[in-house]
């Protein structure tokens, strides 16, 4: 789906504040990351650069090719030696007002990508949370999802000592390398139903999974985006982003279900100490908060809705 150049602003100005307004915490792609990433693609700071704006089909949110340009201009930017200067634009105005716009876009873009990182389509950082009793480890992995979403997987993997050898290893700096393996592991499951995945970390990386969590941004219904089957066809006339986080791990007490999108699964059994926790958080435009929460009460599921304000993107 391409957008209409007029669109282009105002559709990402709205998804910036529906992702300011679910404030999303480490179990999701960072949120710096994420509104750097989305002002290069607004107009209003990088022109007409890196359009055409392809939204993907199933998510309603910036399809990967329209999030790689701003990723393949940050390393244009990176690898200069900074923007034009006022000088040359001034020149150029005077030659050919057309260049001198997409000139001032450029310098204008490359200023905001010079010390800003944006999303990445693969990214895997890890850290040592303990090294005395035992090895714990936490590896958060971040992706432009093949379902079109924008995940992070984050698994506390604990053991005895040794048990990360050749898999992970501290540097004299504190950070921690990870063998291209576990980033290979964590991509193949990354969309693996939660309880097969904790068994397959398992398998592959010989470690109790402690904690297993997957965040996600999207889907992104807007009028012109029409909500799936099975949802109020009224909900498509305004602006609801979604974020999701479901989590398998010790820390979950009581097991909870509130998804009004994906039915529970009453066989569904975590291992043996730990919960299944689900959630779908909701910002949406002002003229929906009641049809979206009637709509959640009639699934069953107590759902979190936050207004969602396109006109303070934060």
């Amino acid at each position: 789906m391409e957008l209409p150049r007029e669109r282009v602003g105002p559709y990402v100005r709205a998804l910036r504040a529906g992702v300011h307004a679910l404030a999303p915490n480490d179990d999701h792609v960072p949120l710096t990351r994420t509104v750097a990433h989305l002002e290069a693609l607004d107009p209003a700071l990088s022109g007409g650069l890196l359009l055409p704006a392809e939204v993907d089909d199933r998510t309603g949110l910036p399809a990967f090719v329209w999030m790689e340009r701003a990723l393949a201009e940050q390393a244009v930017a990176r690898g200069g030696d900074g923007p034009p200067e006022a000088g040359g634009l001034e020149r150029a105005a005077a030659l050919d007002p057309a260049l001198a716009g997409r000139m001032r876009a450029r310098a204008s873009l490359h200023r905001h990508l010079w010390n800003r990182e944006l999303l990445s389509p693969s990214r895997l950082v890890v850290q040592a949370l303990r090294l005395d009793r035992e090895e714990a480890f936490r590896a958060s992995y971040d992706c432009l999802a093949p379902t079109g979403q924008w995940l992070r997987v984050r698994a506390d993997l604990h053991g005895p000592h040794g048990w990360a050898e050749g898999l992970l290893a501290i540097r004299a700096d504190g950070s921690v390398f990870a063998d291209p393996g576990l980033r290979h592991l964590l991509a193949r499951h990354a969309t693996t139903p939660l309880l097969a995945m904790t068994s397959q970390l398992a398998a592959g990386t010989g470690a109790r999974v402690v904690r297993l969590c997957r965040g996600a941004l999207g889907p992104f219904w807007f009028p012109g985006f029409p909500p799936p089957d099975g949802v109020p066809s009224d909900l498509g006339r305004g602006l609801i982003l979604h974020q999701t986080v479901e989590v398998v791990g010790q820390d979950v007490r009581t097991s909870a279900h509130r998804d009004p999108l994906v039915p529970a699964d009453p066989d569904e059994r975590p291992p043996a100490g730990a919960g299944i926790y689900r959630e779908r958080r909701l910002a949406v435009s002002a003229g929906l908060l009641g049809p979206v929460r009637a709509w959640a009460d009639s699934r069953g599921t107590d759902v979190p809705v936050v207004p969602l304000n396109p006109g303070r993107p934060g």
